[in-house]
């Protein structure tokens, strides 16, 4: 008895783990905009979701990642280099970028200490605090 109910578990797993996985992000190139504000192509309604946008000469590599917000950016926002290394990062409260972000211009690290530590004290921007949620 324990045998058959131990396979009907195990074969349930795989079945659980797509139900409770993460729909993928929506590629931020299949949205309409207009203005500022993000919308679903079929229905032209503001989109909330994952999204993703990927470097147009390479493919496999992710330029965007953030969520929207009725059609908003709302939450952390990653905007990479092509090199992968990221380019600004930090939060966005109702479209807006709020606490502090990382903004680094240069798309390769420093080569010396000195360097490093300059590029990291100019690449922290300070916007207003961020509103609790």
């Amino acid at each position: 008895m324990r045998a058959r109910w131990l396979r009907v578990a195990l074969a349930a797993v795989p079945f659980l783990a797509t139900a409770c996985a993460p729909a993928p992000p929506t590629d931020l190139g299949a949205l309409v905009q207009r203005d500022s504000t993000y919308l679903a192509p079929g229905t032209l309604e503001p989109f909330s979701g994952r999204v993703v946008r990927y470097f147009a000469d390479a493919p496999d590599k992710v330029q965007i990642e953030g969520t929207l917000e009725e059609g908003t950016w709302e939450g952390e926002l990653t905007v990479y280099h092509p090199s992968g290394r990221i380019r600004y990062q930090g939060v966005m409260y109702r479209g807006a970028q709020c606490g502090a972000w990382v903004e680094n211009r240069d798309d390769e690290p420093a080569e010396s200490v000195y360097q490093l530590l300059k590029q990291e004290v100019e690449s922290l921007g300070l916007y207003p605090e961020c509103p609790e949620r």
